[in-house]
C-alpha cells in the first residue's frame, strides 16, 4: 500500500515537471518571437539614424556659423535664467521710472505775482527806461507781501528805490545780478534772494515748480518781444512766474502788457546773460538767475 502511495506521487510529479517544463518553453518561445521584433527595431532605429546623420551635420554647420560669441552667450543665458513673466514687470518698472523723471515737475505752473511796468504811469523817461531791475524786485516784494500793485504805488516805489540807489549805491543804471539781489536784501530786507549761476534751462522749471518767482537778467534784444520799442533794451530785467510745457510765463516790465507775457523757454534761456560791465557786451555775461531760498 505504501509503496503504491509512492507511485503516485512519483508519478504526479513528473506530471508537474512536464508541465513546468512546457511553461518554460512557451515562455522562452515568446521572448524570442518579442527579441526578434525588439531586434528589428533597434535596427531600424540605426538606421534610420544613420540616414539622419548627414541632414544633423548639416544642421550643426549652420548652427555653428551663427552661433552668437561667448558676451552674448552670457546675456542671453542671463535674462533666460530668469522668470519670463518678470521681463514684463521689469520692463514696465524701468518705463515708470523714466517717466517719472520726466513726470517729475508738473506739466503747468502759473505764481501769482502782481505786475507792474517800469514805467507805470507810461512816463518813459531816462529813469524809467532803466528801471527794469526796480521793477523786478518790486513785483516780488508784493508777491511775498500777498499785495496787489496799482500804477500809482508802483510809481512811488520805483522812485523810492531810484533815489536809494544814486544815495547809497553807484547809481541806478544796469545793476548785475548779485547787486539787485544786494538792493532787494538792503531796501526790501529780502534776505532769501539768492543768485544762481549757469544752470540748464530746464532748470527753470525746477525752481518755477516750488511756486517761487525768478527774476533773470537778459540780453533784451534777444527776446525779440514784439511790445518792446525797436531795437529793444540792450540789458533788461524780467520776473518769471511760471510755465505751460515749453513755454516760460512771465511778468515782463519792458512793455505795459508784459503781465503773463510768454516767451519760448529756448529763447528765453539764450537771452539770459548777467550785466559783464558793458551793455553792449551783455551776450558775454553768464547765466543768472535770482531766486528765493
Amino acid at each position: 500500500m505504501i509503496f503504491k502511495d509512492n507511485l503516485i506521487l512519483k508519478k504526479n510529479g513528473y506530471i508537474m515537471a512536464l508541465i513546468v517544463l512546457a511553461s518554460l518553453v512557451l515562455i522562452f518561445i515568446k521572448m524570442c518571437s518579442f527579441g526578434q521584433v525588439c531586434f528589428w527595431h533597434v535596427e531600424n532605429i540605426f538606421q534610420d539614424g544613420a540616414k539622419m546623420l548627414p541632414e544633423k551635420a548639416k544642421n550643426n554647420k549652420t548652427i555653428a556659423k551663427e552661433a552668437p560669441s561667448e558676451e552674448q552667450s552670457s546675456v542671453e543665458a542671463s535674462v533666460s535664467a530668469e522668470p519670463a513673466a518678470d521681463l514684463p514687470v521689469r520692463a514696465l518698472a524701468q518705463a515708470d521710472k523714466s517717466a517719472g523723471e520726466e513726470r517729475g515737475l508738473p506739466t503747468k505752473i502759473l505764481i501769482d505775482v502782481p505786475f507792474t511796468s517800469q514805467a507805470p504811469l507810461g512816463k518813459w523817461d531816462a529813469y524809467h527806461e532803466e528801471a527794469c531791475e526796480e521793477a523786478s524786485l518790486l513785483m516780488v516784494k508784493y508777491y511775498l507781501r500777498h499785495k496787489s500793485l496799482t500804477p500809482i504805488a508802483a510809481e512811488k516805489e520805483i522812485q523810492a528805490l531810484i533815489a536809494y540807489e544814486i544815495k547809497n549805491t553807484n547809481g541806478y543804471k544796469d545793476s548785475t545780478a548779485a547787486q539787485t539781489a544786494k538792493l532787494g536784501a538792503d531796501y526790501y530786507d529780502m534776505k532769501n534772494l539768492q543768485v544762481i549761476y549757469d544752470f540748464t534751462a530746464e532748470d527753470l522749471k525746477k525752481y518755477l515748480s516750488l511756486g517761487k518767482p525768478i527774476i533773470v537778467p537778459a540780453a533784451g534784444r534777444l527776446l525779440d518781444n514784439p511790445n518792446f520799442t525797436a531795437p529793444g533794451p540792450l540789458y533788461h530785467n524780467l520776473v518769471l512766474i511760471g510755465y505751460d510745457g515749453d513755454t516760460i510765463v512771465t511778468n515782463d516790465p519792458g512793455t505795459r502788457k508784459g503781465a503773463s507775457y510768454r516767451y519760448n523757454i529756448q529763447v528765453l534761456y539764450n537771452a539770459i546773460h548777467d550785466f559783464p560791465g558793458d551793455a553792449k557786451k551783455i551776450e558775454t555775461g553768464r547765466k543768472a538767475m535770482i531766486v528765493l531760498e
